[in-house]
């Protein structure tokens, strides 16, 4: 079986050693997630495009692609929140 490491690592997907805000210029009054044993509860994500919200009802203001790529973006997002927080606990 191969890790989560690997399989991002095998989809080109790079994770950043910090993760990046919720919008650019933004600083988050809130931590960006809390860690309950084995669970992790994550606050809120945002789609963002070109660092902007994202946001849009699917098939009328944005694309079935759009809609795609801004799941996929907040995906990353958390990946790398859990991320942070998986290495923070070791």
């Amino acid at each position: 079986m191969t890790s989560v490491y690997e399989r991002l690592k095998n989809l080109q997907i790079t994770l950043p050693d910090v993760p990046p805000p919720v919008v650019a210029g933004y600083v988050a009054a809130f931590v960006p997630f809390v860690r309950t044993g084995t669970l992790i509860h994550l606050s809120g994500r945002l789609a963002k495009k070109d660092g902007k919200l994202w946001c849009g009802k699917l098939g009328e203001e944005i694309t079935t692609t759009e809609g795609k790529q801004a799941a996929r973006g907040v995906a990353h997002r958390i990946t790398c929140h859990s991320s942070g927080c998986h290495r923070r606990s070791k």
